[in-house]
């Protein structure tokens, strides 16, 4: 029996903007098939199944490329030789002015009872000492409506089951078919300038803390990205607590219509964690 799962993105009062509503599935072997055999088109190094997942290692890191599809679109990706990425090489979304019909992902971490291999996630944040992403795509010529984001995921307990249920954080990159949110406030992280916005989000689970960046000048890459100063202003504004668990790292695109030939050419996460402090022993 497929299991259904819902995570809700953000809606700006300063644009109009349709909430972002993701669900998604119970995990499939690429190749597998849920519902019905997959198109011989797309055998091999494609997943065409909602949820259909596999896992790749780079420079002795395990990821999940992710085809996160929730609604009654086919979609399919097509993974990238040699490295941690994929190209939609087909989308039948058709959003308009509705939900997110897929998040095509790339997942370090762990979600919904599954964990790369060999993850040091869930950690505490303040076990964490550095955070680090690179990650590279191509957007600027797709026609579409979606973003390029990542979609960090907290929560309050060690638990890797169920939702996180703690906060989502999300940064984009880039996006099509939104507005400009011109009352947000803006801060500069790494030299760089982002739109702040948050609210409480809440689906059949529960409810948790939401919080986007959204950069100033979209860019299809980062290199070396500190993901530390951006959870330090969640905590400042009181929407991560030091004691909250990093759950995972997801890097993907939220589509609500078109969006085929979006590619991820490249994702890497580092994670160093602070030195564990032994107590003492009274001889």
């Amino acid at each position: 029996m497929r299991k259904v799962l819902r995570r809700s993105s953000t809606a700006w009062t300063a644009v109009a903007m349709s909430a972002i509503v993701m669900v998604s599935g119970a995990v499939v072997v690429a190749g597998a098939a849920v519902g019905g055999k997959p198109h011989k088109k797309y055998n091999g190094p494609y997943i065409c199944q909602p949820d259909g997942r596999r896992t790749i290692k780079k420079h002795g890191t395990n990821y999940f490329v992710r085809n996160d599809v929730f609604s009654s679109a086919r979609m399919c990706v097509k993974i990238k030789k040699h490295e941690v990425g994929f190209k939609v090489v087909k989308s039948t979304a058709d959003g308009h002015g509705g939900d997110t019909q897929a998040f095509p992902e790339t997942i370090y971490g762990c979600a919904w009872g599954v964990c790369t291999p060999h993850t040091l996630l869930p950690r505490k944040v303040n076990r964490i000492k550095n955070l680090v992403t690179s990650w590279s795509t191509s957007w600027r010529s797709v026609t579409g409506h979606f973003d390029v984001g990542y979609d960090i995921w907290f929560g309050h307990l060690h638990t890797i089951h169920g939702h996180a249920l703690g906060a989502e954080m999300m940064i984009w990159l880039g996006q099509k078919g939104f507005g400009v949110p011109s009352e947000d406030p803006v801060y500069w992280i790494e030299g760089k300038r982002y739109y702040y916005a948050r609210h409480k989000a809440c689906d059949i689970y529960g409810c948790w803390n939401y919080v986007l960046f959204r950069r100033f000048v979209p860019a299809t890459h980062v290199q070396h990205l500190g993901l530390m100063p951006f959870i330090r202003i969640a905590e400042k504004h009181r929407q991560i607590s030091e004691h909250s668990w990093l759950k995972s790292i997801d890097a993907g695109f939220e589509i609500w219509w078109g969006s085929k030939s979006l590619e991820t050419h490249s994702f890497r996460v580092h994670v160093q964690l602070k030195p564990t402090k032994h107590k003492k022993h009274r001889k």
